[in-house]
């Protein structure tokens, strides 16, 4: 980034080209499994020839669910890289030092100051947007080397890591926002429309909910007491 620190992170013209850069894989990624989809489909008309319809139509389940798997992952990354430009243009980048090794809650967790309350801090965890090992790299290496992030933590933040090599977005894994969509009480009124402009106001999504209910299960298996005359 450059030495001159930028009213918003996306202000930033390193920011404005990773940005960039992560939407060019996004749809590149995408293409890919499009392009295979419309490939399979034509190797699937030639192989009925061969192997006969039933076979053929057998072999295509796993192959074409794979695919889709593929093309679900690019397009939801897609998604989420037009949410991380808005959060961009409203909030500036913060450091976080390293975290060390991996928290005993799973590697995706991990916890931010509250902008209000800097004293406390909220926990958030690491959206996916892959199954493979380029996601986990990323993380690992913001947890180890110190990273940058823009946004609110109760709602939504970017993370870049070292170089801006890689834009990965946080969620929190507590609910700040009612039901109803009015600003909480614990929110002041600056830090309300600034996340209001970034577009981070909306309710949990499934996934979030998810997480948190497995996180939660976690800590109660955690904190369940141990029978110390069990072989």
């Amino acid at each position: 980034m450059t030495d001159d620190v930028p009213k918003t992170a996306f202000a930033d013209a390193a920011t404005a080209r990773a940005w960039r850069k992560e939407r060019r894989r996004s749809l590149t990624g995408l293409f890919f499994w499009i392009f295979c989809l419309l490939g399979f489909a034509a190797f699937l008309g030639t192989a009925e020839n061969w192997t006969g319809k039933p076979l053929a139509i057998a072999f295509s389940f796993p192959v074409v669910f794979v695919i889709a798997v593929g093309i679900g992952f690019a397009s939801v990354r897609w998604e989420h890289l037009g949410k991380m430009r808005a959060v961009l243009k409203a909030y500036p980048w913060q450091h976080c030092p390293p975290l060390g090794v991996e928290s005993p809650a799973g590697i995706e967790y991990f916890r931010l100051p509250d902008p209000d309350k800097p004293q406390k801090n909220v926990q958030v965890a690491f959206r996916r947007y892959g199954t493979g090992r380029s996601w986990q790299r990323a993380v690992e290496e913001a947890r180890s080397a110190g990273f940058t992030f823009a946004g609110d933590p109760r709602y939504a933040c970017v993370v870049a890591s070292p170089g801006l090599r890689r834009l990965l977005t946080v969620r929190p894994q507590h609910l700040h926002l009612g039901r109803d969509g009015t600003k909480p009480p614990t929110v002041s009124e600056t830090a309300w429309r600034r996340a209001k402009e970034a577009g981070i106001t909306d309710p949990p999504s499934l996934e979030e909910q998810r997480r948190k209910l497995l996180y939660t299960l976690w800590k109660s298996f955690q904190k369940r007491p141990r029978d110390s005359t069990s072989p």
